[in-house]
């Protein structure tokens, strides 16, 4: 599988347009966040990790994986 970047995955969710900075910024919505201790004991509460567009990680998906994923629609036989 070719790799790709932060910027092309669909959990990605770009932040901070207005600022300029080298590369484009956001947070990675993969995962739930989950609070560090110093985050509850300052008030920030939890945070989805900053990445740049450039990082990656080996876990995201594209729009062409989600396409790829099938549902067998025999799992939920019992919604009429």
């Amino acid at each position: 599988m070719a790799q790709f970047y932060c910027k092309d995955c669909i959990y990605w969710d770009e932040t901070g347009q207005d600022r300029p900075t080298r590369m484009a910024e956001g947070r990675c919505r993969r995962h739930a966040p989950h609070p560090h201790q110093s985050d509850l004991l300052d008030g920030d509460g939890t945070v989805w990790p900053a990445t740049f567009a450039d990082d990656w990680c080996g876990e995201g998906k594209t729009v062409l994986d989600m396409a790829a994923t099938s549902v067998d629609l025999t799992d939920f036989s019992d919604i009429d």
